[in-house]
This record gives structure tokens, C-alpha cells and sequence, in this order.
């Protein structure tokens, strides 16, 4: 007699997603396969959204404690304050399962609400010995104080205080002070939101050696060296700050930030700083106020739509950065023509050792044609006086360019078809243009867009190295 085939659990588990929790739990019914399989998928993802949701998940596990508690892979809470009784039963079920815990994803909303509904809950949740990834959105006291008495190991941690109720950012947020009790596992760290900087003598002798990925988002500039020293192998930083919030700064605010990087440049110089990168990311602004002097394998640069006043300021900033850093790779994601223009002007000047160009640009639909044809000149010189070796190019337009009629002859600006953007912005002549200036530029890949839709491609040469590549991770 053959024996009955049997199902593959990739599958099963694929036909569990189509089902709800309630038919999942039937199907566990069936059979012992069935209800261990069923088990491992309802708990591969937790979301406990109140109080009826933490009775019935303690529920469950208490059915099959010893099993089910090595399946348990994420708990997301979401349901704030709870009454004393469920705070207890869920405290009793974390003081249970936390040695044989390993969780994926630990993300705890609001947490202090819930830890101030039974404050053991901060020893119990310190107790958990390994968290993949942990995840607090808008911390507060109590949380910073289970960050501390945290002993287990923790590779990824992300602070989102950007929707705290604290009109200033703690200072138990600056991620130094928060996170320093773990900072022999973390090897990610991300804050949103987080105090830039802390004068506090906690964070003085602070390192975290195997830490490579750290982006920040704050309100203020940091101060390089003491980020440099906390993170002495870091390969990979993301920072911004409120400056690139709306792209630019008028000259008082460069002059204000000009006194910072100077210090910040005084400072790396003496004590030592960050001098080889992977990848760095941010804005020119937020980039050139650290003040690194540093070899940079990729650079990704965002610059946000701004008024003629800015983009003078952030073209000089630019310029300025690109003299202090050594790059091989660029991405720059580029709002307007001109701004684009600017930046290949700046890197005329300045960055000819270029192995990779990656420019995203996307026009305003009230610039000139004027505007967009002289940036894509500077484009085709840019290409005949670098080296580089490969340049991807992605044209966006929100909406179509005006034509180069001026108000000045009584007439209004006439908006071309999308035809005749094609034929102006054609990349067939582009890149005929790109190739009788920089003959050995073999890899080229160029897109046009208009509202959205990709209307004319080209790629010519091997792969093109894909800005996805550079995202964070």
C-alpha cells in the first residue's frame, strides 16, 4: 500500500496567508501536523492590539506553553494602558517564556503606557535574551529605562521619537545614552527624531565596536567627533537634520553652520574621525556641516525643491563638500533643472575621478526649457571631462515643460504636448550627444517620465549599477 503524500510546509504555510486567524485555528484541528504548522504560522507575526487581544494570545500559549513559545518570532504591541489584572497575566507569561525567547522583531508602540500600567513589565521585557531587531515608536522615561536595564543580545535597535509628546527631544534619546547598555551586540542603530547631542558624562568612554549602520534624523547638527568616537567601525551613515526639511538655508543659517563644521573639522582632526566610508547619505547641507575629510565609496545626495536664494547657497555647499571627500560612486535624486545644473557644474570643477553617475532629476513644471537644456549641456561636458565608466540617468517630468515663451511679449507660457517633450527631451540625441564627447563611456542607461509614465528608454553597455543597491537596509 503507497503511502499518502504529504504536503509541503512552504505550501501549507502559503495556504494558511490566504486564510483568517479563525479558519487557521480550525484547520489545526484536524490533526497533529496541522495544529503544530498552524501553531508556527499564527505566530511568526503578533500584533496585540488591546487588552481582549493579550487575554487570548496568553490563551493560546498557555494551551502548548513549551512549543509554542519556540515559535513565537514577533510581538508588535500597539495597545497601550491596560488594567492591572491583564498587565500581570501578560508580565507572567513574559517571566515564563523569557529564557527560551529569540524574537525577530520586538516593536513596542507607546511603550510607556504600557509599562506604566505594571512597571515590573520593564524587568520582564530586559530579560528577553535575544531580539534580531527592536523597535520603539515614541519612547518616553520608561522606556529609556528598559533600554538600560536591557542584558540580552540585540543587533538592530530603531528610536522613533518623532511623534513624541515631549516639546524637545529627551535627552535619554540621543542614542549614545539610550542604547549604551547594549552596545556590545548592536551592530545597526537608527533614531528619528532623537536628541543630537548630550553633554551628559554617560556617553564619555561609550563605544560601540561592531556597530556599521547608522542613520540619524534630528533637529540639530551633531557634533562628528563624538559620533566618530562612540562608532569607530562604521561603514555606513545616513544623517539629516532640520535643514533638509525644506531643502535649503538663507545666510544666516550658513553662517550659524559654518562656526559648526569648522569646530567639527578642528575636532576630527585632533581626535580622529571616520576616514574611509561605504556609503553616505543625506543632504548636501546636513553632509558639509560634519566637516569629514573621508574616502567615500558611495555617495547618495537628495536635494528638495528650493528658491533661487537657496540654491545658490547649497550649489557653494556642494561644492565645498565634494572638495573634502574623495567619491567613486554618486547618486544625486535632484528636484529642478537648475539645481541639477549647478551640481554637474560643481562637479566639473571638482570630482573628475567619477567611476559611476547616477542623476534622478525631477523638472518643475514652471521652469524654462531654457533651464532644462542647460542642464543637459552640463551633462554632456560633465561626461567628456570625467572618467567615468557608467551613468544612469532618469528624467521625471511632474508635468509638462512650459515652452521658452516669455510673459514679456504679452503672451502666456504655452505648455507642449507630451510629443513634442519627447522630441526636445529625446535620448536617442542624448545620448549620440554623451558618446562624441566620452567615446569610451560604454554603459548607459537613460529614462524619460512624464506624469508618471515611462514614455522612451535606452541601455547600451553591461548592468548599471542600481541606486536600490545603495538603499538602506
Amino acid at each position: 500500500m503507497h503511502p499518502l503524500p504529504t504536503l509541503n510546509y512552504d505550501i501549507l504555510h502559503l495556504l494558511m496567508s490566504f486564510s483568517s486567524k479563525r479558519e487557521v485555528c480550525n484547520i489545526m484541528a484536524t490533526c497533529k501536523t496541522l495544529h503544530r504548522e498552524g501553531a508556527k504560522f499564527l505566530l511568526h507575526d503578533v500584533t496585540l492590539q488591546d487588552e481582549r487581544d493579550i487575554r487570548s494570545f496568553t490563551q493560546f500559549i498557555a494551551a502548548d506553553p513549551y512549543r509554542r513559545i519556540r515559535y513565537w518570532r514577533t510581538l508588535i504591541l500597539t495597545c497601550g494602558s491596560v488594567n492591572p489584572d491583564t498587565a500581570l497575566l501578560f508580565r507572567v507569561l513574559l517571566e515564563f517564556a523569557g529564557p527560551f525567547l529569540g524574537l525577530k522583531y520586538l516593536r513596542l508602540h507607546e511603550p510607556d503606557d504600557l509599562l506604566g500600567s505594571d512597571l515590573a513589565l520593564i524587568q520582564a521585557f530586559s530579560r528577553i535574551p535575544h531580539i534580531s531587531m527592536l523597535h520603539f515608536s515614541t519612547p518616553g522615561a520608561l522606556s529609556f529605562d528598559l533600554l538600560q536595564r536591557m542584558s540580552g543580545c540585540v543587533h538592530t535597535a530603531i528610536l522613533d521619537c518623532e511623534r513624541s509628546r515631549a516639546v524637545h527631544p529627551l535627552e535619554e534619546s540621543n542614542p549614545i545614552l539610550a542604547l549604551r547598555a547594549l552596545r556590545n551586540t548592536l551592530v545597526e542603530i537608527s533614531g528619528y527624531g532623537v536628541k543630537a547631542n548630550t553633554t551628559s558624562d554617560l556617553c564619555a568612554g561609550v563605544v560601540f565596536p561592531h556597530v556599521r549602520k547608522l542613520r540619524l534624523e534630528t533637529s540639530d547638527a551633531i557634533d562628528s567627533a563624538a559620533y566618530a568616537r562612540a562608532f569607530p567601525n562604521l561603514a555606513v551613515l545616513y544623517f539629516s537634520c532640520r535643514y533638509s526639511i525644506h531643502g535649503g538655508i538663507d545666510e544666516e543659517e550658513r553662517a550659524e553652520l559654518t562656526v559648526h563644521r569648522e569646530r567639527n573639522r578642528t575636532l576630527l582632526r585632533e581626535r580622529g574621525g571616520w576616514s574611509l566610508l561605504e556609503s553616505y547619505n543625506g543632504s548636501p547641507i546636513d553632509l558639509w556641516a560634519l566637516g569629514l575629510d573621508a574616502t567615500v565609496e558611495r555617495l547618495r545626495l537628495f536635494m528638495g525643491p528650493m528658491h533661487d536664494g537657496q540654491q545658490t547657497i547649497v550649489s557653494g555647499v556642494f561644492e565645498e563638500l565634494m572638495r573634502d571627500i574623495r567619491v567613486k560612486h554618486i547618486h544625486l535624486d535632484v528636484w529642478m533643472a537648475r539645481a541639477a545644473h549647478d551640481t554637474l557644474t560643481a562637479l566639473s570643477r571638482t570630482c573628475r575621478e567619477l567611476n559611476h553617475l547616477g542623476l534622478y532629476v525631477v523638472f518643475n513644471p514652471k521652469e524654462l526649457l531654457t533651464d532644462v537644456t542647460a542642464m543637459l549641456d552640463a551633462l554632456v561636458e560633465y561626461a567628456g571631462c570625467s572618467s567615468l565608466q557608467s551613468l544612469d540617468v532618469s528624467l521625471q517630468c511632474m508635468d509638462i515643460i512650459p515652452s521658452p515663451l516669455e510673459d514679456d511679449a504679452g503672451m502666456s507660457p504655452v505648455t507642449l504636448s507630451p510629443g513634442e517633450c519627447v522630441r526636445i527631451l529625446d535620448l536617442e540625441t542624448l545620448a549620440a550627444r554623451i558618446h562624441s564627447r566620452a567615446p569610451s563611456l560604454r554603459n548607459i542607461s537613460l529614462d524619460l517620465w512624464i506624469k508618471s509614465e515611462e514614455v522612451q528608454t535606452l541601455h547600451r553597455g553591461d548592468e548599471i549599477p542600481s541606486p536600490e543597491q545603495w538603499e538602506w537596509a
